[in-house]
């Protein structure tokens, strides 16, 4: 029995570490940045974003180049709580050396507009996902619960021979004149079947997940006939999700550019939306046939 519980234990660790990795990769590159300069693992500052909630971009004399590293606010804030003095901290070795935002020796880069860290969020909805996930795999398992036979000792052997030819499809059983069938009872328990209902709840998970991150969710891109107002609502949160993250780093890539002589540019990687006046492009390769009332979504899946 202990066995049987250290190796769920980690079979749910295994789950959650496995959707963790998943959603992580995804929130982690939705983003491009062009003629951004090669020396900056970008892949490190995409995740101090997500974890941190913000990195600040500044200009190093020495090394004759731009940098990007989580930092220590070391001053006061402005009256919109800006930090006006901060001091980066390299990813390894140190970094001594305090920038002033009024010399416009930094800029910070937020990964949202609320200017807090999309971690947390991220976290919970892996361990939601690893709960329906690992529910899903023992509603499945208990659905070849066994069966439950009773029966007196002197039956028992003849009662398991019997089972076996039972288990092994055999088409006429031969037993025995003894056993007597009035004193062999069974019963079989099994759950009730919930998996695809269970299935369903993490697809809404997923999807609201997708919607958090900004990518556009494949729940609704079944093939039935839908109101195009429903389309069109349902791609309004990630619309504004991918708003909410684009629109922190775009004004960041402004400042930077415009502080430190650079031309950067940020987008979405697959393009960031300003209008659903063409629910074609933004569903990618969907058909969408259009009507009075309604339209017909054809995924290729």
């Amino acid at each position: 029995m202990k066995q049987k519980t250290v190796d769920s234990q980690v079979n749910n660790y295994k789950t959650t570490l496995n959707y963790k990795t998943k959603i992580l990769n995804l929130a982690l590159n939705v983003f491009k940045f062009k003629n951004m300069d090669p020396y900056i693992d970008m892949s490190k500052v995409n995740y101090t974003l997500l974890i941190d909630g913000s990195v600040a971009f500044f200009y190093d004399e020495v090394a004759n180049r731009l940098l990007a590293m989580p930092y220590t606010n070391v001053g006061s804030l402005d009256y919109y709580g800006r930090p006006q003095a901060i001091r980066p901290l390299p990813y390894f070795g140190t970094y001594n050396r305090t920038l002033y935002a009024d010399k416009k020796e930094f800029v910070i880069m937020y990964d949202n507009e609320a200017h807090l860290p999309l971690y947390p969020l991220l976290i919970e909805s892996s361990k939601r996902l690893a709960l329906i996930k690992r529910t899903i795999d023992i509603n499945i398992s208990q659905q070849s619960t066994n069966r439950y036979w009773k029966t007196t000792e002197e039956n028992k052997l003849s009662l398991e021979k019997v089972l076996q030819q039972i288990d092994s499809k055999v088409d006429a059983i031969i037993t025995y004149d003894d056993l007597d069938l009035n004193e062999v009872g069974g019963f079989v328990a099994v759950a009730p079947f919930v998996a695809d209902k269970l299935n369903e709840a993490k697809k809404e998970e997923w999807s609201e997940l997708l919607e958090v991150i900004g990518i556009t969710s494949n729940i609704v891109n079944k093939k039935e006939r839908v109101i195009t107002d429903e389309v069109f609502t349902s791609m309004g949160g990630t619309i504004a999700s991918r708003y909410n993250r684009f629109e922190s780093r775009r004004k960041a890539v402004e400042l930077i550019n415009k502080y430190f002589n650079q031309n950067i540019e940020v987008e979405f990687y697959d393009g960031l939306p300003t209008t659903i006046k063409n629910p074609d492009e933004f569903l990618g390769s969907e058909e969408v046939v259009k009507n009075e009332e309604n339209i017909q979504v054809e995924s290729n899946e």
